[in-house]
């Protein structure tokens, strides 16, 4: 069994392929593109040894566009143009739970308000690659007044609202799971809820700890935009506290939260 690689610069686009040959001028070669194999029956290995591939087959294989000029004895390669990734618009405000002295939980030497902080900001990032202006309540660590929170969201006129919190059982060592909530069912807020909710149990592959209404936290009552709590797991609970203060992991919950809010903004 010999393996044989194709390398076709044209245009500046270099294709790759994998050549099995199975024996010179007998079975011919098997080209294998992207895994799949590719039904080319002219390919074949001449007496002296030279692997020959049909080039359309191989590049159109590929998603090319293969032309030729009779008149200049020319073959053009041109690679389809990459689909552009959606941009979105609209502000939000991305909150991240406690700072400074209200700490929030504590569990083995973590606090909350760390949590919060690291896996909004990277949320913050991934909304801002997407094309969507992100505003942070605080962005270290510092005290800011509940109030305060909904007050900046509000002056913005911003179009939505997300606070990122870690949950806690005192009673329980053994919950887990993603858990949302909105100032009441059937509002938008709910739905941006659901959606959150959905995103980063896709994201984490984390349990399910459910959604409920909230009227009574200030966030979500004071908000003057469709508003939701994210709890992203509870530190209370040992093995879900490895995973939250996990940097891969933190950047998944991150996903989560800003496809949850992307996918609002596309509706």
């Amino acid at each position: 069994m010999k393996r044989f690689y194709l390398f076709i610069l044209s245009f500046g686009l270099l294709l790759t392929l994998s050549l099995t040959a199975s024996g010179a001028n007998l079975d011919g070669v098997r080209i294998v593109v992207d895994g799949e194999p590719l039904d080319a029956a002219a390919a074949y290995i001449s007496s002296d040894g030279v692997t020959m591939a049909p080039l359309r087959a191989v590049a159109e294989a590929l998603g090319c566009e293969v032309t030729w000029d009779a008149a200049g004895r020319t073959v053009s390669i041109t690679s389809a143009p990459e689909e552009e990734a959606p941009r979105y618009s609209g502000l939000v405000v991305l909150d991240p739970g406690h700072g400074g002295e209200a700490e929030g939980a504590s569990y083995g030497g973590v606090q909350e308000k760390d949590l919060n902080l690291s896996i909004a900001t990277q949320a913050a990032r991934l909304l801002e690659e997407a094309g969507v202006t992100v505003v942070m309540t605080r962005t270290d660590d510092s005290d800011v007044d509940l109030y305060a929170r909904t007050d900046l969201a509000n002056t913005l006129g911003a179009d939505l609202f997300v606070s990122v919190h870690c949950n806690a059982n005192v009673d329980h060592d053994d919950v887990t799971g993603i858990y949302t909530c909105a100032y009441s069912e059937g509002t938008n807020g709910w739905r941006l809820a659901q959606l959150l909710h959905q995103t980063m149990r896709q994201a984490t592959g984390a349990d399910d700890f459910g959604m409920e209404p909230r009227p009574n936290l200030a966030v979500l009552r004071t908000s003057l935009m469709p508003a939701s709590l994210v709890e992203c797991g509870f530190m209370s609970t040992p093995s879900e506290l490895d995973m939250l203060v996990r940097p891969e992991y933190q950047a998944r919950l991150a996903q989560g939260i800003a496809d949850g809010i992307l996918a609002y903004l596309a509706q």
